[in-house]
């Protein structure tokens, strides 16, 4: 769906992206601006953290029920990709291409990384679970993307919905791993693993790399408002309500976010 951001057209933001960035705009005055809750006063601020405590109580829900254990793991991959596009939504393209040092990666490269990364875990570890007995442990090489990467174009925008597909293919693949899989071999990184190792890798792999994009954008100069800080918090926790399978809950609390904002006047 095409939503207009900073005066542009763009097809790749989704209703919830357009939220985060409009969370992402929100600094100290616009968050104490009045917002009206339940016919009280409050402000802009308890906009957000009401809708924080809506999707608290969807993933009380959702985690209350029966799932697989490789989807209660994938979920902390989701909600580590939550706070990671709770952080990048709507950056401007200027910031994609800077090195923040010497020999450091700009994020465009780093975000092209976790991409790869990602599609290869995913190929990986169906790979372990699937193989017959008698096929090698590890998958063949050639039927893996490369490690080193192709630079992925565009915007911001055009980056996470790549990323976004690729973790919903993961979530495809490997949220209902049988019981006794779990513990079938596999091989990373030289190491001799089982398939619940390599499931666990995925939200590790997404947090090492957010932290890295934090310490990129902080040697850049930029700074995160409140707004976004909260928005960050809040897109993490609707990722894991998403990743336990309560797709439709996720999406209610997107809509509120997105209805509350509209509703603001600033």
């Amino acid at each position: 769906m095409t939503r207009a951001i900073g005066g542009r057209r763009n097809e790749n933001v989704s209703e919830f992206d357009a939220a985060l960035i409009g969370c992402a705009a929100l600094d100290e005055e616009a968050l104490a601006r009045p917002w009206t809750w339940r016919g009280r006063q409050t402000d802009v601020r308890y906009a957000l953290y009401r809708t924080l405590e809506d999707a608290q109580e969807a993933h009380v829900r959702a985690s209350a029920g029966e799932h697989p254990e490789s989807r209660r793991i994938l979920a902390l991959a989701q909600h580590a990709f939550g706070a990671l596009r709770g952080l990048v939504a709507g950056l401007p393209g200027a910031l994609l291409d800077k090195t923040p040092r010497a020999g450091e990666w700009p994020l465009r490269e780093t975000l092209s990384h976790m991409l790869a990364v990602e599609q290869r875990y995913a190929l990986q570890t169906r790979y372990a679970v699937d193989r017959a007995d008698g096929e090698p442990i590890r998958i063949p090489e050639d039927r893996l993307p490369p490690t080193a990467p192709t630079n992925v174009g565009g915007e911001i925008e055009a980056i996470l919905a790549r990323l976004t597909e690729a973790r919903a293919e993961t979530n495809r693949w490997l949220g209902d791993v049988a019981p006794a899989a779990m513990t079938r071999p596999a091989v990373w990184a030289g190491y001799d693993v089982d398939v619940r190792f390599r499931l666990h890798r995925f939200a590790a792999h997404v947090v090492e790399h957010t932290i890295q994009c934090e310490k990129t954008l902080l040697a850049l100069g930029w700074r995160q408002t409140e707004g976004r800080r909260i928005a960050r918090r809040l897109a993490a926790v609707i990722g894991e309500v998403e990743g336990l399978g309560a797709v439709a809950d996720a999406r209610e609390v997107e809509a509120r976010l997105a209805e509350r904002l509209a509703s603001v006047r600033l």
